[in-house]
């Protein structure tokens, strides 16, 4: 099995899986991550289980029903595994607005990405950043386009952070629309 990262408790992803531009794939729930084998694996155990309950005893009613609920999953999970399959692994949909927070006690940046139409499946909303040269000009290079302008004008607010006159209150948020893109 080819899982990055194996969680203990067996999560089932209740809430499906997302893709993780350059990691695969990631569980909402439990933030296991899975590469395209991984996703498979994950498929097949379902399948497994099914195929167990059709050897119990046929006629009885309780078996029947842990048969479909079986069934269920497999549907399930063959239908995450599908969308991932489809989705397009960049984002193509432009930001119609991003808000930049500096979080003080974390020393870090947030910065939200608000979209006015659909985004593709997998896309960016929250690009995390600590508040390091470093850390932000990682994400300056990143595959997807969208993580790479909210890392410019997280860059932009931190200069301007660096910036402002001792005594003042340093500027901990600032929100970039559309044309400012």
């Amino acid at each position: 099995m080819t899982i990055m990262e194996k969680n203990s408790n067996n999560c089932l992803h209740p809430e499906g899986l997302r893709v993780v531009v350059g990691l695969g794939s990631r569980c909402l729930a439990c933030e296991e991550r899975l590469d395209d084998a991984g996703v498979a694996c994950w498929v097949r155990e379902a399948e497994s289980a099914r195929d167990e309950a059709y050897s119990m005893v046929e006629g009885d009613e309780f078996s029947r029903i842990a048969c479909e609920e079986r069934q269920h999953e497999v549907y399930r999970r063959r239908k995450v595994m599908y969308e991932l399959q489809n989705a397009p692994r960049m984002v193509t949909t432009r930001p119609e607005m991003l808000l930049v927070t500096y979080d003080l006690r974390r020393d870090r940046y947030e910065c939200r990405i608000f979209y006015k139409e659909p985004r593709t499946a997998g896309g960016t909303d929250l690009v995390i950043v600590d508040a390091v040269e470093d850390e932000i000009s990682k994400f300056l290079v990143h595959a997807d386009p969208n993580v790479r302008l909210a890392a410019e004008k997280v860059e932009e607010l931190h200069e301007l952070r660096s910036k402002a006159f001792a005594g003042e209150p340093a500027l901990a948020r600032r929100v970039f629309y559309a044309s400012e893109l």
